[in-house]
């Protein structure tokens, strides 16, 4: 034959020597890797991993602190100990019996006295009177719960400065136990010396005051005057 018509070497593809390295691992070298491979996994090891037993006496003391946190902090879980209008003393026998409070008389003055008399109850000069060392609110206590139930307008003279503004009945919203409180703060902080207000005193005082217009300076004076000493 004409060595024209033969086929040039140089373009024939080389002839691989193994078929199975052409294609890569035969079958049965993966199935040989795959069980060298299950073989070196590791073994779990028996017993209890430390992290999670730590991660459970952590939980546990977690819940035991805060059962203790809440049993001392929380009056027994009762609920009235977070009620600004709770009763505190409970009698032997029979209903529970009111008691001014005024750690609760301090939250309630922030709330609804402060804007203007300030938390430090010195007021504002020129705008809102002191209530810290004042005679209107020391002496008989029906004087300073008329003006917290019915409001007091006009001008006042409180330690020499003069103040004519308008002050709300605040009193209105609030309850009888939450003036008392509020009244018992006011006449007990900053030093203020005078005695405790108790619920049925405004009870009464409320009754009294009804729904008249706020007081004048003069109406409170008359019938309370001012013990200055």
């Amino acid at each position: 034959m004409n060595d024209s018509h033969r086929p040039n070497d140089r373009h024939r593809r080389p002839r691989a020597s193994n078929d199975a390295g052409a294609e890569g691992f035969s079958d049965g070298r993966l199935v040989e890797v795959h069980n060298q491979l299950a073989l070196d996994k590791e073994e779990p090891a028996e017993g209890f991993a430390l992290l999670p037993v730590i991660v459970v006496f952590l939980f546990c003391g977690f819940g035991f602190w805060a059962g203790l946190y809440l049993t001392r902090n929380s009056d027994g879980f009762n609920p009235g100990s977070f009620d600004l209008d709770a009763p505190r003393a409970l009698a032997d026998n029979g209903p529970k019996e009111f008691e001014p409070d005024p750690v609760k008389g301090e939250k309630l003055f922030v709330t609804n006295c402060a804007g203007c008399h300030q938390p430090t109850g010195l007021g504002l000069a020129g705008a809102f009177p002191p209530l810290a060392n004042s005679p209107w609110v020391a002496g008989n206590e029906e004087r300073l719960v008329k003006i917290i139930i019915g409001g007091l307008a006009g001008e006042i003279e409180v330690k020499g400065a003069k103040y004519n503004g308008a002050m709300p009945n605040v009193g209105v919203a609030l309850k009888d136990a939450q003036i008392a409180h509020i009244a018992t703060y006011v006449r007990q902080a900053w030093g203020n010396a005078a005695g405790p207000v108790t619920d049925a005193k405004v009870a009464e005082v409320r009754k009294a005051v009804g729904a008249r217009a706020s007081y004048s300076p003069a109406e409170v004076l008359q019938a309370y005057p001012l013990e200055v000493k």
